[in-house]
């Protein structure tokens, strides 16, 4: 080997380790550029989540005020009663306890009467029928 060629390929080395360092560094920013995009993504899944499960909670809390809206509305009409309300809504009376009863009155429970016995009825053969 000349020295030239000694000297040409000694250059050509060091290009190349050049070439290759500056690739690594490259490598290196480029892998750094890609955890930050990566990072960012997933940032922005995560908002997109949290917007969803917002509008959810949104959803369900809009839901919730309807019924109570309308439990409120059913309990009110409920305690104002209209001029002429049907006699099943009504409650019955309260029975009154002993301390509310004066002596005077008495509770009297009366069983229905069984009815008379009759002698059974006989009954009367039945006719039998016969369809052509």
């Amino acid at each position: 080997m000349s020295p030239i060629e000694l000297e040409e390929i000694q250059k050509k080395k060091t290009e190349l380790e050049n070439e290759l360092k500056s690739m690594d560094e490259s490598e290196k920013a480029l892998n750094d550029k890609v955890k930050a995009l990566e990072e960012k993504l997933a940032v922005q899944e995560e908002r997109q989540a949290l917007e969803k499960l917002e509008s959810q909670v949104k959803s369900k809390r809009d839901a919730i005020d309807q019924l109570e809206a309308r439990i409120k509305d059913l309990e009110k009409r409920l305690k104002t009663p209209e001029e002429s309300p049907p006699a099943e809504v009504q409650e019955p009376p309260k029975p009154k306890t002993e301390e509310q009863t004066s002596p005077q009155e008495e509770i009297v429970v009366m069983e229905p009467e069984a009815p008379p016995e009759a002698a059974p009825e006989p009954e009367e053969p039945k006719k039998k029928r016969r369809f052509f």
